[in-house]
């Protein structure tokens, strides 16, 4: 035929197709048509940031204790010098890891069967219990706290009007490094007020773990002579938090605040089996960690 190319041309082209890799850098006898350097670069850096944007779904990221921005940065010039080398198909190869994990996580019920090990919940002791114990949380800048926190508070004043129990032990988080420090307890105080007015509240400072909190506690026990505490915390917390209060001389009964960022039931959404595989993975580090140190 009359537009047909030479067996040459025809070979060629597709060289030309085939040898350019995912980040179009040319290869063979397409390397006098590669792709703007700026453009690969540009290429990695996007996928850079989206690795972490994925690990961050997973978990992952919590995991590391290190601020979001500075991940964000690192990942954004660590896939713009990695793109161009030889290596830069491995940013692909990671992101596309990260995703599956993601949706096997989301649309499959691989994380129900990991949830049970972390919840502890412990029968209803027949030895009196002194004082109702509750593990911290997140606060807001403005010192509310909020989500796991809120859950475990008042889980706690719940159970300490149905137990009968007159003393609520709490611990504050304080957020240094803004104009102003901010501490959470006006507002435990003004909660603890208002839901359960005849509880007397008792607090104690400078903690940020939950080992800190179980060596306080222990010795606001010791200090109030208390025997026995119920320890309330975030459901996948209970196990790992209560080993900790018992490693530091505590009897306690362990028992999981509701929780209202997803349902544990259920766990019939794809979002719920996300957030359920975040605390999952949070715990299992923490646990090795703690393990590792001999707090548990």
């Amino acid at each position: 035929m009359a537009n047909s190319a030479p067996p040459e041309q025809a070979h060629t082209l597709s060289v030309r197709v085939i040898g350019r890799d995912i980040f179009l850098r040319g290869r063979g006898a397409d390397v006098g048509v590669r792709a703007p350097g700026w453009l690969v670069r540009a290429c990695g850096a996007a996928l850079g940031v989206g690795i972490i944007a994925v690990s961050d779904s997973l978990g992952l990221v919590g995991i590391l204790g290190i601020p979001d921005w500075i991940l964000h940065v690192l990942a954004l010039l660590g896939g713009a010098v990695i793109a161009p080398s030889r290596f830069g198909g491995v940013l692909w190869l990671v992101n596309g890891l990260l995703v599956t994990a993601l949706m096997l996580v989301m649309y499959t019920p691989v994380v129900r069967p990991m949830i049970a090990r972390f919840v502890r919940a412990d029968a209803i002791s027949v030895t009196p219990v002194n004082a109702v114990v509750v593990l911290s949380g997140g606060i807001t800048d403005d010192g509310r706290i909020t989500g796991q926190a809120l859950d475990r508070l008042l889980s706690a004043m719940s159970l300490a009007q149905q137990r009968a129990v007159s003393e609520l032990a709490l611990s504050i988080v304080v957020l240094k490094g803004r104009p102003s420090t901010m501490s959470s307890e006006a507002d435990q105080r003004s909660l603890a007020q208002l839901a359960a007015p005849n509880l007397t509240v008792r607090f104690v400072r400078d903690v940020h773990s939950t080992r800190d909190e179980a060596l306080a506690f222990a010795a606001l026990a010791r200090t109030h002579a208390w025997r026995r505490v119920v320890v309330v915390t975030s459901p996948l917390h209970t196990r790992r938090a209560c080993r900790v209060m018992e490693a530091a001389g505590l009897a306690v009964e362990c028992r999981p605040a509701a929780s209202r960022d997803y349902s544990l039931n259920g766990l019939d959404r794809g979002e719920n089996r996300r957030l359920a595989f975040q605390d999952v993975l949070y715990e299992l580090a923490a646990e090795l960690l703690y393990r590792l140190r001999g707090w548990m």
